[in-house]
């Protein structure tokens, strides 16, 4: 089954992209997105974030999600970018301002675009889906079903 970008998480303090195998109240058990695969078990306090809920500061106030950025840079550039996290930062910059020309040119850095440019390579790795799962319905029918039994 392929992978998509809900099931993609990133957690602080601990580098790289990871998805979750198991999680219960204390703990959560994640594999890394890496050539290979490590397992670790992390405390449920770690703040933990997927992909699909990160947004670029841009001129407007909702920001763009990550996902329509990934999806911009290889609707542009495929799966080999233009620039690597080693690049320099005008050129991360300029990488950038070719896939989200409204960045926030205050709020957003350089390190900030490493770390998309990182996690990209990531996804286009491990052939990660560059699309999200609305869950919302699919929740609201669970409900519905729970509720009429």
């Amino acid at each position: 089954m392929a992978l998509k970008l809900n099931d993609v998480v990133t957690f602080s303090g601990i580098p790289g992209l990871h998805k979750v195998v198991k999680a219960d109240t204390k703990n959560v058990l994640i594999e890394s997105l890496e050539a290979n695969p490590k397992r670790q078990l992390v405390k449920g306090s770690i703040m933990v974030s997927k992909l699909s809920d990160i947004s670029i500061y841009t001129d407007t106030e909702e920001g763009e999600s990550l996902v329509k950025i990934f999806q911009a840079i290889s609707e542009k550039y495929g799966k080999t970018l233009p620039v690597q996290k080693k690049s320099s930062n005008p050129e991360l910059m300029e990488f950038l301002e070719s896939v989200l020309p409204n960045y926030d040119k205050e709020r957003v850095y350089a390190s900030n675009v490493k770390k998309i440019v990182q996690w990209y390579e990531i996804l286009m790795e491990n052939e990660v889906l560059l699309e999200v799962e609305d869950t919302t319905e699919a929740e609201g029918e669970e409900v519905a079903e729970n509720s009429a039994e």
